[in-house]
């Protein structure tokens, strides 16, 4: 989850699975999970506190308790420590293993998902205004959807992995209502809208485009986005979708996150990806093999940053971490196939 709180870009980072929440520099993210484990993804904009937490955070190294402690104290300090379960290997294992059971079971009665030439998904966009703020017209949602295409079809860099994935816009439709449009990431009135508004099965896209806000009330940032996991889409059909700020759509008002690449990475949580740095430097972290360990987020565009032992530089260019727009363009063969399994697996009709 990405927030923006205007001013300058504020340099810090805290890594977690299942709740996050990240000051850059203007900007916070945040990830809630849920009860049971990364139920929610996202980016969001912490606070001035948050900035000797992530430089404590830096300084435990490698260590899984050290890395813990450090995320529990600094999640304290912005009033997220109830959103930070942790790292939980056996819990992944778990969904893992769950994943395995049913790509082998659908592919044999849906082969075309696993193998077919394209996957078409129909997005259905829900504009929630506010009473003096309409929300970005039909054709700046065209916009977004064209960079959707882009990006998960290997636009943006040579770097980047083609996924098999298509976007096309099926409906638009835009309601007034002033606490939905500023809603937190799972409260009432965000549950409200989605339950109201909600179109379609697992394999549809809602995408709730609004002017959220932070659940930390000692930060003015505003959230830039979160998503649900696929897992969870057929527990809580309504609840499924993907939320993202306005202002991030291409042209929008949030400097340095306003070319469209929110909606890419949260929907890169709606397809079954975690964030580059979840887990920090252990083996499996983000469950994919070939992106590189990173202990903690990437903030603007810091090339050459290393922040584990693990061959490879950080992955600061990677969608899924939390980088400016203009710096996040590629997936790795690895996301792709992560993203068809789990489409296969949890959305497939």
């Amino acid at each position: 989850m990405r927030v923006f709180s205007g001013g300058v870009p504020l340099r810090g980072a805290l890594a977690g699975l299942t709740a996050l929440s990240l000051l850059l520099a203007g900007v916070t993210t945040a990830t809630a999970a849920g009860a049971d484990h990364s139920v929610v993804s996202g980016r969001s904009a912490p606070s001035s506190t948050t900035r000797s937490a992530a430089a404590s955070s830096s300084a435990t190294g490698c260590d899984p308790a050290a890395q813990r402690a450090s995320v529990r104290t600094a999640m304290a300090r912005i009033g997220r420590a109830d959103d930070q379960p942790g790292y939980r290997p056996r819990r992944l294992r778990r969904l893992d293993a769950r994943l395995r059971r049913r790509v082998a079971a659908r592919s044999l009665r849906s082969p075309e998902a696993r193998y077919g030439l394209v996957l078409r998904i129909p997005v259905a966009v829900h504009v929630l205004a506010g009473k003096h703020d309409r929300g970005p017209s039909r054709a700046r949602v065209r916009r977004e959807i064209r960079v959707l295409n882009d990006a998960y079809g290997g636009g943006q860099s040579a770097e980047n992995t083609a996924t098999r994935f298509s976007f096309q816009l099926v409906s638009f439709d835009r309601t007034v209502n002033r606490a939905w449009h500023t809603a937190v990431m799972f409260d009432a009135a965000d549950k409200a809208a989605r339950r109201a508004l909600h179109v379609g099965g697992p394999n549809e896209l809602n995408l709730y485009v609004a002017s959220p806000t932070s659940r930390n009330r000692r930060s003015d940032g505003v959230v830039l986005g979160w998503s649900s996991m696929p897992w969870r889409a057929q527990r809580r059909p309504r609840l499924d979708g993907v939320t993202v700020h306005e202002g991030s759509l291409p042209g929008g008002r949030l400097r340095d996150y306003n070319r469209g690449d929110t909606a890419v990475h949260e929907i890169g949580h709606w397809l079954g990806l975690f964030h580059t740095f979840e887990g920090g430097c252990s083996k499996r972290n983000d469950r994919v093999a070939d992106t590189p360990a990173e202990y903690s987020p990437s903030t603007a565009c810091e090339r050459g940053r290393d922040t584990c032992p693990a061959p490879g530089l950080d992955p600061i260019h990677n969608f899924m971490d939390y980088s400016f727009d203009a710096c996040m363009n590629r997936f790795t063969p690895g996301q792709v196939n992560r993203m068809t399994d789990n489409w296969l697996a949890y959305r497939t009709p």
